[in-house]
């Protein structure tokens, strides 16, 4: 039996990873003095009220070995295999340290995910569907999966940019008085990318409907909504778009962090 374990920015909450038979690290969200766990004591809805109300910018943790490891312990004790998919490391250190932890084990392997957030979440669901084929069957087909998977969303607010040291405070003040809105994708290795500069968030959105290719979409996977905070500039995208879409999801805080508030997109697999 194989026992797949993530962690939070994965967007799958523990109620939800409970019905999957899956274990969810939590992350740790910092507001000052004060220490949060992703989806334990801090759910999307009281993590944007307080990131709107809140003197203290919100920061994040890595996942420690320690906490790692326990999860490891705890999976080995009804699976005879541990696949370990974290968020890509070119976003943390959090895989270099599942890597770590299972060089201890005989049957225990860290996949570099190459994404995050609601991404991770469809590529995990893709996962549990063979896992009764074992580790190494499942990390074939997520390498075969991960270059079809897309996400596109235009962000609404460059504060959270500046704020965690991506955007300089000049090219923020620039961007906001000309009310740029950035339009992003991960690259197949999981770097976040800027493909376009929109002047509003209408043509913001209005670019994201002319580079999603409706006719690629692969219905037979689940197709996401996904927004922060607030819900209206997603609703406008999915109106314009006008396809099927499995479900609309809030970010999860620790990637809501970087990209703040209002921000909207897609997350699909290709055909």
């Amino acid at each position: 039996m194989l026992k797949i374990i993530t962690d939070s920015s994965a967007n799958i909450s523990q109620e939800e990873a409970k019905k999957l038979n899956l274990k969810v690290i939590p992350l740790t969200v910092i507001f000052g003095n004060e220490e949060f766990q992703d989806g334990i004591n801090l759910d999307c809805d009281a993590f944007y009220q307080k990131m709107a109300t809140s003197k203290d910018f919100p920061h994040t943790a890595q996942l420690t070995e320690e906490q790692i490891d326990c999860a490891v312990k705890e999976a080995l004790e009804e699976a005879d295999e541990v696949l370990i998919m974290p968020i890509a490391s070119v976003l943390s250190g959090t895989y270099e340290r599942c890597k770590s932890v299972a060089a201890r084990y005989e049957n225990v392997y860290a996949y570099d995910t190459h994404c995050t957030t609601v991404m991770l979440k469809l590529f995990i669901l893709e996962a549990l569907k063979i896992a009764d084929k074992g580790a190494k069957a499942v990390m074939e087909m997520l390498d075969a999966l991960r270059p079809k998977l897309k996400i596109y969303a235009a962000l609404d607010t460059l504060e959270n940019l500046k704020k965690g040291g991506r955007l300089s405070g000049a090219a923020a003040f620039i961007g906001t008085m000309l009310k740029i809105k950035p339009v992003i994708t991960f690259a197949v290795d999981g770097r976040v990318e800027v493909i376009s500069k929109q002047f509003g968030i209408n043509k913001g959105m209005s670019y994201l409907v002319q580079t999603i290719d409706k006719n690629k979409i692969d219905f037979t996977k689940p197709v996401y909504l996904i927004y922060t905070g607030d819900d209206k500039n997603s609703e406008a995208l999915i109106s314009r778009l006008n396809i099927p879409y499995t479900e609309k999801l809030n970010i999860c805080p620790v990637i809501g962090t970087h990209i703040g508030r209002a921000a909207a997109g897609i997350v699909f697999a290709e055909k």
